[in-house]
């Protein structure tokens, strides 16, 4: 149990990464992640930076970031850089695409794409030298540090991103709920992709980001669960996803949330009760996340442990954070 990693992820308060950190850090979290939003927030490098300089333990993860408005060298440049800084706890965290990207009038990465800048990324933070063209690309300054790459994380919600995260990442974050349906479903593509690409599981590490709610009861729990599950929902409904292949409770929300799903409440300080949400019905939030009292809360991640997950990373609401280290990761030590 001691290799069972918590995690804690929010858009950070503008300048506040130490205290965010700090804080995460003393209630006992593993891993500090700091969500990427140009629009929304301050840089996360930055942010990551204060929170490396006011911890000693706690894991330090970006994002995840893009290579849609990040280059992969200015993404291997920051992170290293947080890496150096921390003494290597960082993370670097990938993704297609997210907020940033729609809020910057763009679309998420093409698989193709991501592949092939996720290996630019590896072969930076590696020291290799990259060739554009006729011209050599490379992380000199880093050769002056001692130094060891950091892991990357690729964290994804369709079928080929999950797969291309076995064949190339160092970590894997599911973003497809905490139902164990849904979990097998993931472990069985990330299976046939390692078996493919010569890997085995302890190549890697899974792990699920999920919608969760501290509660005094299940009937409570599922209520608010209707109110924090559309933000982690939304990002199966991307277009390449084939929302014919998802259980039926899952499609029919998805449906509604591929062309309903409205960014201006993509945001930490979004009122409660808003257009996305009311996308949401209580049935399916039950099934996607995880909420109710603690020994329920301890039951639910003890079920996905047994199935291989490795790490946790929950967006927990003001209360949440203290009530879950306090009641659930003593659980797991």
């Amino acid at each position: 149990m001691s290799s069972i990693e918590f995690g804690t992820t929010q858009f950070c308060p503008v300048l506040e990464g130490a205290r965010i950190a700090k804080e995460s850090e003393d209630m006992g979290f593993d891993v500090q992640l700091i969500g990427e939003n140009h629009n929304m927030v301050a840089d996360v490098f930055g942010e990551l930076r204060d929170g490396a300089r006011a911890t000693s333990r706690i894991k330090l993860m970006c994002g995840p970031v893009n290579f849609v408005t990040r280059d992969p060298g200015v993404v291997a440049s920051s992170i290293g850089a947080i890496q150096v800084l921390s003494g290597g706890r960082a993370i670097c965290g990938i993704a297609r695409g997210d907020s940033a990207v729609a809020l910057a009038g763009k679309s998420p990465q093409r698989q193709a794409a991501l592949a092939a800048d996720l290996d630019l990324l590896r072969r930076y933070l590696n020291r290799e030298t990259v060739l554009h063209g006729d011209r050599e690309s490379a992380l000199h300054w880093i050769r002056d540090h001692s130094y060891t790459p950091p892991p990357i994380e690729l964290v994804c919600s369709g079928p080929n991103a999950i797969a291309l995260a076995a064949r190339s990442a160092d970590r894997i974050g599911l973003s497809v709920g905490a139902n164990p349906e849904r979990i097998r479903w993931a472990l069985d593509i990330i299976d046939n992709a390692l078996a493919v690409a010569g890997r085995r599981r302890a190549d890697v590490r899974i792990g699920v980001y999920f919608p969760l709610a501290m509660a005094k009861d299940r009937t409570e729990g599922r209520a608010l669960l209707k109110l924090r599950t559309a933000g982690f929902a939304h990002m199966s409904s991307f277009k390449g996803n084939d929302l014919s292949q998802q259980p039926p409770i899952m499609r029919r929300v998805s449906e509604k949330l591929r062309t309903g799903y409205d960014y201006r409440f993509h945001r930490a300080d979004a009122p409660p009760v808003n257009a996305n949400t009311e996308l949401i019905d209580e049935e399916f939030a039950d099934w996607f996340g995880i909420g109710g009292p603690p020994p329920y809360v301890i039951e639910r991640i003890g079920e996905l442990i047994d199935l291989g997950v490795k790490f946790f990373n929950a967006a927990f609401w003001p209360g949440d954070a203290e009530a879950f280290a306090a009641s659930v990761i003593p659980a797991f030590r």
